[in-house]
């Protein structure tokens, strides 16, 4: 009889440890960052609208380089990111600018960087270099966290970064700042070992022109 309680307390005691392992694995939390394989939040339940979304697209035949190829194999997790940045992130996106990059100032175009524009509005009280500062603090850490549920881009060799752009208009012209950011410096910054503001500093910024800009970050 004794024997039985000792079991039935054991049975118990495993069975609400089962219960609070589910519970924190599905949480999927992170102490130091969410994790760069998180696709809680990932819109992928269902397809999103294409007629909706697709505008937000590269045109595909604008590529020169295997972009095509990875906008054509993901085009589906692409809208969905279009519908997530534009439904949970509350940003406007800008058309045709969901792709896949290289970076013109190497040349390299077997390496490329998965990214987006958006589109804002210019606050006048902000010269270039602290408006771009405030754009890059208050959005970019929310895209990457966005974009790096979709582990299976990001999983390709020759996919080696995000890269964010913002687009304003400024004295009847337009004008931009784009920040370049390394896959292995997002899992740096994931795993706790650098800050946000790290993960910025180490990456390239720069202008519409494509010229490389510093900014006090």
């Amino acid at each position: 009889m004794m024997l039985n309680k000792i079991f039935y307390r054991a049975a118990i005691v495993l069975f609400f440890l089962n219960v609070l392992c589910i519970s924190a694995c599905a949480t999927g939390k992170v102490e130091n960052g969410a994790a760069l394989t998180n696709e809680k939040k990932v819109y992928t339940d269902k397809p999103a609208d294409k007629k909706k979304y697709i505008e937000y697209l590269v045109n595909i035949k604008s590529y020169s380089t295997n972009g095509k190829y990875y906008q054509e194999k993901y085009e589906k997790l692409l809208l969905s990111m279009a519908e997530e940045i534009t439904e949970g992130q509350d940003l406007e996106i800008s058309k045709e600018s969901i792709g896949f990059y290289y970076d013109k100032r190497s040349n390299r175009t077997d390496r490329l960087f998965f990214g987006v524009d958006i589109n804002t509005a210019r606050e006048n009280k902000l010269d270039y270099g602290r408006f771009s500062v405030k754009l890059i603090k208050e959005n970019v850490g929310g895209l990457v966290e966005v974009m790096c549920k979709y582990k299976a881009i990001l999983n390709e060799n020759e996919i080696v970064g995000i890269v964010i752009g913002f687009r304003w208009t400024e004295n009847k012209g337009n004008e931009q700042v784009n920040i370049w950011i390394k896959k292995e410096d997002i899992r740096l910054f994931f795993d706790g070992k650098i800050t946000q503001n790290e993960m910025y500093q180490r990456s390239t910024i720069t202008n519409r022109a494509g010229k490389i800009i510093l900014l006090p970050i």
